[in-house]
């Protein structure tokens, strides 16, 4: 039978270990709470297009007074297609003047404020509950603010038919290793390849067709790099495809080797490596818009 003292004593105890147990739970949170918060990533939307040296290969057609290119309409190998300056110079200013051919009767049509209206995108995707507190969006150039490029790639696919793309230029702060900014290109094509004159095509109606389309594009891209940018896509080195199909700046169908970054909604993610490709980066892609087959390790 417990005496007063023997209670008071077991009662002391008992205290003392709570307080002990309560102590790493208490240090815990306290930890949480004085993390530190990263702040908001800058945003800057610029409007300088994209850069001919690099960006863009040989014998595009740019609309004047745009951010619009047409491409895919070069005759000649297939180098000058994907590497620009340092891809073949054959046939450039014939093939410049092709795609200028094609498309001086319908520059109005085609033209559509590709970085004014990523402002007006940015702005209301950066107000939901997933993006605040990720990003700021500010209107002047800074060092410490993400370049964010907008520009159009129409890509003609055979005479008559073109596959519009948005693609945003996105240079981030080097890595340990390196000084010099990395390069991250998002690409977005969505529907199946349409005339780009006539009746029912992308630029009747002054182009509605077109500009109703880019911008669904443009709020897609848009979405896929602030995610991407926010929390990372999961780069697996070994996660390699094989694609077969028509890319931005190419009109014919070819091979090339992709790397799978999982999906988006209904869009596979696929990225193609190499700084020096036009097309390559982050592309988002609709089902069935291009074969994808595993990659298979050929036999010596």
């Amino acid at each position: 039978m417990q005496t007063g003292d023997d209670l008071m004593r077991n009662l002391l105890l008992a205290a003392a270990l709570a307080g002990l147990s309560a102590q790493p739970l208490l240090a815990q949170e306290a930890a949480v709470a004085t993390a530190p918060v990263a702040p908001p990533l800058s945003l800057f939307i610029d409007g300088k297009g994209p850069n001919g040296m690099s960006d863009l290969p040989m014998g595009v057609k740019r609309i004047p007074d745009s951010n619009i290119v047409v491409s895919g309409h070069q005759k000649g190998g297939p180098l000058g297609l994907l590497f620009g300056v340092v891809g073949m110079a054959i046939q450039s200013a014939a093939n410049t003047d092709a795609g200028g051919k094609r498309t001086n009767d319908i520059q109005d049509a085609l033209r559509f404020d590709v970085s004014g209206r990523a402002i007006e995108l940015a702005g209301s995707i950066l107000a939901e509950e997933q993006f605040q507190g990720a990003y700021t969006l500010v209107t002047a150039e800074s060092p410490s603010a993400m370049p964010v490029v907008p520009y159009v790639v129409l890509t003609f696919v055979n005479q008559t038919d073109v596959r519009p793309y948005i693609v945003l230029k996105t240079k981030l702060d080097p890595g340990a290793d390196s000084k010099k900014p990395k390069t991250i290109k998002y690409f977005c094509c969505e529907g199946p390849a349409m005339p780009l004159t006539g009746e029912g095509s992308l630029t009747e109606n002054n182009g509605e067709k077109l500009k109703a389309l880019l911008n669904a594009e443009l709020e897609t891209a848009l979405r896929i790099m602030l995610t991407d940018r926010h929390q990372p896509f999961a780069r697996n080195d070994e996660a390699k495809l094989d694609i077969n199909g028509s890319l931005p700046f190419v009109g014919k169908p070819f091979k090339w080797r992709g790397w799978d970054l999982g999906s988006y909604k209904d869009y596979k993610l696929i990225e193609f490596r190499g700084g020096i490709l036009v097309f390559g980066g982050v592309h988002a892609v609709e089902p069935g818009a291009l074969e994808i087959m595993p990659y298979v390790k050929k036999k010596k």
